[in-house]
């Protein structure tokens, strides 16, 4: 093991935290514009569009809801898979949402 003095340790330590305070100090979600919500959509035209969209495995735009009153709507766009005959999974690159029917506000192709 390397012979390491603590003034040595102390001064990487705090070189390596100075390069680290502005990721930890600026507000994560604070660039995102609020969300404009859309109109809910039937159920039927809900059920019809996500039938529609995972048949042709397309790209949709989905508005959903969130489960808690604590949390934000999002807007997102990929691709929906069925899971069973209550969750939808919808996919993009590196992010993936899990929803139900009754999260969706809105679908767009």
């Amino acid at each position: 093991m390397q012979n390491v003095s603590r003034s040595s340790l102390r001064e990487r330590t705090l070189n390596m935290i100075s390069h680290l305070k502005p990721i930890f100090s600026e507000p994560f979600f604070a660039d995102q514009p609020p969300v404009t919500l859309l109109p809910i959509e039937p159920l039927f035209q809900r059920k019809l569009f996500l039938k529609k969209a995972i048949e042709s495995q397309r790209e949709v735009f989905l508005q959903l809801m969130p489960t808690t009153d604590g949390g934000q709507p999002i807007n997102v766009r990929g691709v929906v898979r069925k899971l069973d005959d209550q969750r939808y999974l919808l996919a993009k690159e590196n992010k993936t949402y899990f929803f139900k029917i009754n999260q969706l506000r809105y679908i767009a192709g």
